[in-house]
């Protein structure tokens, strides 16, 4: 087994996360991307493996490489991304939270002077 590969493939299935959405545009919507750790972590215990049975410098690096990247992409995939913990959002059937935004008129609108009426509301994000 060439020594370079398995810290190749780890890097490899860490980009393929991103590839749906570089080509689709999509992005992957799962808690946690299981998939692509475990493609991570069998590189990761095949350098290991390799390096117990035949130890030298290159193995030795590629382990280490490998390791790396698997700390990365857990903390990554488990904390940073997102499939983190999120803040506590409105559940359905609970009163939305009360805020007040100004208008494109130059007024400012607030949702507890709109109580009692039917209202659309829309949050999105924009580049104006």
């Amino acid at each position: 087994m060439p020594t370079f590969l398995p810290p190749l493939v780890a890097a490899l299935a860490f980009a393929g996360y991103f590839l749906p959405f570089a080509v689709l545009r999509r992005p992957l919507y799962r808690r946690v991307p299981w998939e692509f750790l475990g493609v991570i972590a069998g590189a990761t215990a095949l350098v290991l493996v390799h390096v117990t049975r035949a130890p030298a410098l290159g193995t030795a690096i590629a382990a280490v490489l490998s390791t790396g990247a698997l700390a990365f992409a857990a903390w990554f995939f488990l904390s940073f991304s997102m499939y983190g913990p999120r803040e506590d959002r409105p559940a359905v059937g609970e009163r939305f939270p009360d805020f007040t935004l100004p208008t494109s008129e130059g007024t400012t609108f607030s949702l507890a002077d709109a109580r009692g009426r039917r209202l659309l509301v829309l949050c999105y994000r924009g580049d104006w």
